[in-house]
C-alpha cells in the first residue's frame, strides 16, 4: 500500500496532457486493529472449608477490610469490637484462624472445625459419608471413621487412626476429616478406610460394606467418598 501511495504521487507531480487526468485514488485508511485474544476466565480461588464436629462443612468468605465475614447460607457476621479475627451474627461469635474455625454460642460448648486442605497432605484424609436411603439420621447419631491396616485376611482389621462426629440434626452427606501419624504407614501393607454410624439408643445404623483403599501406590487421593448401607439386625 505505501508503494502504490508513493507511485499515486509520482503521477501527480507529472505534467499535464491533453488527456484527462484520472482522480486519485483516496489515501489508504488505518489499518484494522489487530483481534484482541479471547478473554481468558479465571476460576476464583476456593472459600476457606472447616469441618465441624456434627459432620456440617463451613465455607466462610472473610473480608477483612470490611470487617465481614460470609457464611454458607449468606448471612453476614459482622467484626467484633477490638478483635482482628472475631465476627459475630447475633448470639453466635466466629473466630477465624489459619488452621481451624472456633464457633461460640452463648453458653453452649465451643465448637473447633479444622480448616480442610485444599490439597492432598501428609498425615489427613477427609472426604463425605453418604447413603442411599430416605432415612433420616437422629440427632445425636454417631458416625465413626477409621484408618486400618487390612494387610492380613486371617485376622481383623488394626486401627492405626479414627475420628468421630456426633449429628446435631443435620443429614448426610457427613463431612470428616481424619488425622494420622505418617510414621505408623508402612511401605507394601494394605490401608483402608471405612466407617459406622450408630443411634443414640446405642443400635448400629449404617456401616461402610466395601473396601476402601487408601495410601497405596495409586493416585486416588481426597476427598474420599465413603457410601454407607443399612447394618443387618
Amino acid at each position: 500500500m505505501p508503494a502504490m501511495a508513493a507511485l499515486l504521487s509520482a503521477c501527480a507531480a507529472q505534467p499535464a496532457t491533453p488527456a484527462p487526468q484520472s482522480a486519485a485514488a483516496p489515501p489508504p485508511g488505518p489499518a484494522p486493529a489487530a483481534a484482541s485474544p479471547a478473554s481468558e476466565i479465571v476460576p476464583l480461588p476456593p472459600l476457606p472449608a472447616y469441618v465441624c464436629p456434627d459432620g456440617r462443612l463451613m465455607e466462610v468468605s472473610e473480608n477483612a477490610a470490611a470487617g465481614t465475614l460470609t457464611l454458607p447460607n449468606g448471612a453476614i457476621a459482622l467484626r467484633a469490637a477490638g478483635r482482628a479475627s472475631a465476627y459475630v451474627a447475633g448470639e453466635i461469635t466466629y473466630v477465624v484462624a489459619p488452621e481451624a474455625l472456633w464457633i461460640r454460642a452463648g453458653r453452649r460448648p465451643e465448637a473447633v472445625c479444622p480448616r480442610r486442605p485444599e490439597a492432598p497432605s501428609p498425615g489427613i484424609l477427609w472426604g463425605t459419608l453418604d447413603k442411599r436411603d430416605r432415612m433420616a439420621l437422629p440427632e445425636r447419631s454417631r458416625a465413626r471413621v477409621l484408618l486400618v491396616d487390612a494387610s492380613r485376611m486371617d485376622a481383623p482389621a488394626e486401627e492405626v487412626a479414627s475420628t468421630t462426629l456426633t449429628t446435631a440434626g443435620n443429614q448426610a452427606p457427613l463431612h470428616f476429616l481424619l488425622r494420622f501419624d505418617p510414621d505408623r504407614i508402612q511401605p507394601g501393607r494394605r490401608y483402608a478406610v471405612m466407617a459406622r454410624v450408630e443411634f443414640p439408643d446405642g443400635r448400629l445404623g449404617y456401616v461402610t460394606d466395601t473396601v476402601n483403599r487408601v495410601l497405596d501406590e495409586r493416585p486416588a487421593e481426597p476427598p474420599l467418598e465413603l457410601v454407607l448401607v443399612p447394618a443387618r439386625p
